[in-house]
C-alpha cells in the first residue's frame, strides 16, 4: 500500500515538473513573438515614413484611373 502511495505521488510530482516546464517555455514564446512584432511595425513605420508623399497631381492621377 505504501509502494503505490509513493509511486502515485512521484508519477504527480513528475507530471507537475512537466506542466510547470511547459508553461514557462510557453511564456518565453509568447514574449518572444510580441518583440517580433514590434521590431516589425518600427520597421514598416519607418519604411512609410521614408518614402515621400504624394503630390496634387499624383493623386488625380491616381483617381482617374481608379486606383484610389
Amino acid at each position: 500500500m505504501m509502494k503505490n502511495a509513493l509511486i502515485a505521488i512521484l508519477f504527480m510530482l513528475c507530471w507537475l515538473g512537466a506542466y510547470l516546464l511547459g508553461r514557462s517555455h510557453s511564456e518565453a514564446k509568447i514574449i518572444k513573438e510580441q518583440v517580433e512584432v514590434v521590431k516589425y511595425v518600427e520597421k514598416a513605420r519607418a519604411d512609410i515614413y521614408a518614402k515621400p508623399n504624394a503630390g496634387r497631381d499624383e493623386l488625380l492621377k491616381l483617381m482617374r484611373q481608379n486606383v484610389l
